[in-house]
Formats: C-alpha cells, structure tokens, sequence
C-alpha cells in the first residue's frame, strides 16, 4: 500500500468516473499529469487541452478522461504536483521565522517556475496528497513557534494568499504564459524572466508621476522617484518581513494574556 493510498479523498474531488470494466493503458495518470506540466510550462494555460494533451502523448483523448476524469480534474492534479515540488523542513522552534520565510520564498520560486499555477489555484482546495503533506509540515512550524491553534491555521492561509497575491501580480501575463509568448505577452505584460522590462514600466511610472500637477498631486510629485523602484526581490524581503513579524507579535501577544 503506497502512502498516497492511505490518505481519504476530499469529497469535492473531481474523480474520473469508472464505470466501464477497467482496461489495459499504455500510459498513467502520473505521466498525463507530467505532460500536462510541460506542456504548461512551455506554452500556458491558454494552449492546454485534453486534446493537444492526448496529441503530445500519442493517446486518444478519451484515455486521459479515464485517468483523469476531465480537464478540471486535470488541473487538481497539476496543482497538487507543483505543490509536491516544495520541500518543508522539521520544525526548529528557535528558527521558526525564518523557516517560515523559506517556505514563502520557494512558494514565490514555484509560482515564477509555473506561472500559471497561481490562476489554476483560484477557486480550488488544495487537498491532494502532496498538499497535505505540505501544509501539515508548515503548520508543524508555526505551532513549533508557539502560535495557538486559530493563529496558525489562519497565518498559514494567508501566508499562501499574499505570496499568490504578489506572484499573480509579478508573472504579469493573464493566462499563466511564459514571458514573451502567446498573445497575452507584450509591452505591458512583462514576466518573472524580463527585469529590464519591469525597470522601464517602473520609470515610466515614474516619470509621469513626476510630471502630474504638484498643487493637486503634492505627496506623490514629492515621491515620484521612489517609483521607478523595481526590484521585486527586496520588494518580496519586505512583505515577508512584515508578514512573519506580524504573527510574531499577536503569538507574543497571546501567550502573554
């Protein structure tokens, strides 16, 4: 029995519906589910469909839907892979900042690996496997630092929703493409590999600030070089700072009542 097996399905998962007697199959749901991910990494969401899927494994579409029972039940799994990608440490109470902060961190480099891993994780629980695994390991190091119960469940949420919120922001495309293609990628759409791109949509921001009315606009004329700052690295530094310290204060706060 494989650890997967152990573990319950969530009763909202979108499971292929097997009635028909089982049969032989050149291929698996983890190498559908594998494809789907390179596929997705090379081309975006936009280019992804049973049938193209079906096309780069030599299959017929109707042998995926028996593995995998439709495209959004595809998707489950694609999320739960690039969520098996993260690798949690054993909690250290005395590091527990700082784990936390590595968690965040190699979230941001997967969402930039997969940009559209964030868009597909818009309405979606994420309770496969590789998801329970990880949040019972990140929940693990928040009690390790001593938060109570509801502060550690609702700082991990949203822990995962501001890293989402920055990287949806970040990756720059609407369809989770790679920078520079497809049709959602151009001027104004500049992605996690393009850092030129973003330094030039930040001095023209810049620049326009500068030149708005200083009668009507005295605050942001007076800070209008602050905008052309475009390093999103530092940028994510400070969220991530003011984030862990944050829930470090209210645990303070709490074991001190």
């Amino acid at each position: 029995m494989t650890a997967n097996s152990q573990i319950p399905p969530p009763p909202w998962q979108r499971l292929p519906d097997r009635q028909a007697r089982r049969r032989r199959e050149p291929i698996s749901q983890e190498a559908i589910v594998s494809a789907a991910v390179r596929l997705l990494d090379r081309e975006g969401l936009a280019a992804l469909s049973m049938r193209r899927l079906a096309e780069e494994l030599g299959t017929g579409a109707a042998s995926l839907y028996w593995h995998v029972g439709s495209k959004d039940g595809l998707l489950d799994l694609v999320l739960d892979q690039v969520i098996g990608e993260g690798q949690v440490p054993d909690p250290d109470p005395a590091r527990w900042r700082e784990q936390l902060k590595d968690v965040a961190r190699a979230q941001r480099r997967a969402s930039l690996r997969h940009p559209y891993i964030v868009r597909i994780s818009i309405g979606r629980i994420p309770m496969g496997p590789n998801a329970l695994r990880y949040s019972e390991r990140v929940l693990a190091i928040l009690r390790a630092g001593g938060l109570p119960p509801r502060l550690a469940v609702q700082g991990y949420l949203l822990l995962i929703a501001t890293v989402n919120g920055f990287t949806i922001d970040e990756t720059g495309v609407t369809d989770g493409a790679p920078a520079g293609t497809g049709d959602s990628a151009g001027p104004d759409s500049a992605g996690p590999g393009d850092p030129a791109s973003a330094q030039d949509a930040a001095n023209m921001a810049r620049d326009y600030i500068a030149s708005l009315p200083r009668d009507l606009f005295p605050t942001m004329t007076g800070l209008a070089d602050e905008f052309a700052f475009a390093d999103a690295d530092e940028r994510f530094e400070m969220l991530i700072d003011i984030f862990v310290d944050g829930l470090a204060r209210r645990a303070a706060a709490n074991a001190a009542t």
